[in-house]
């Protein structure tokens, strides 16, 4: 008959503080990966959100720069404003948005979106982002011919996920969750994460 032989203590000793070593580096970052994926997938929507902008910009400076507020992307239309930039409705100026002009663009100019909702709606909660205006914090563009446009109106979207659902904000910006910005007057487009 064979004798088996079982782990000594040292080597269990060892194995216990090999897995401690392990837990202490890898647990953090994982930890980490949730918030590490809410920033890459904001972050991935906006480069697409700020892709297709500039696709827009660029069709409406090949049609002419047309002065009836609208170009045509792979058949759908795409309202636009006095500078090329979506504006969600046939309302030019880019001082006048509304949040749901704000949404608006964003289905407007992306193929597939994600799920966006006003975050004023009822469904809120089933979005993938909530969406607002935030009036005249966009600052000021110079407009051919010299003029100031001032106080531009800024489309703020955010990850409904990071937003506490139970006691949403009145109102969304910068300092609100993780998300993105966008101004329909110079057609830049910001990530921020909170």
């Amino acid at each position: 008959m064979k004798k088996q032989n079982g782990f000594s203590l040292v080597e269990l000793v060892i194995v216990v503080v090999v897995l401690g070593l392990l837990a202490a580096v890898a647990l953090p970052r994982f930890i980490d990966i949730t918030d590490e994926a809410e920033d890459a997938a904001s972050e991935g929507v906006a480069g697409g959100f700020a892709s297709a902008i500039g696709i827009t910009r660029a069709q409406w400076e090949v049609e002419g720069r047309p002065t009836d507020g609208s170009v045509v992307l792979g058949g759908q239309t795409v309202f636009v404003n006095d500078y090329g930039y979506p504006s969600g409705t046939s309302g030019r100026a880019p001082t006048a948005m509304t949040a749901g002009r704000c949404l608006t663009a964003f289905e407007q100019v992306l193929q597939a979106p994600p799920r966006v909702e006003l975050l004023s709606s009822n469904d809120v909660a089933d979005a993938r982002y909530a969406v607002d205006v935030s009036d005249g914090t966009g600052g000021e563009i110079v407009v051919p011919g010299g003029t100031n446009v001032t106080a531009l109106d800024e489309c703020i979207y955010v990850q409904t996920a990071t937003l506490d659902l139970d006691s949403l904000p009145a109102s969304l910006d910068r300092t609100t969750g993780k998300g993105f910005v966008y101004n329909p007057g110079t057609g830049q487009v910001v990530n921020f994460t909170n």
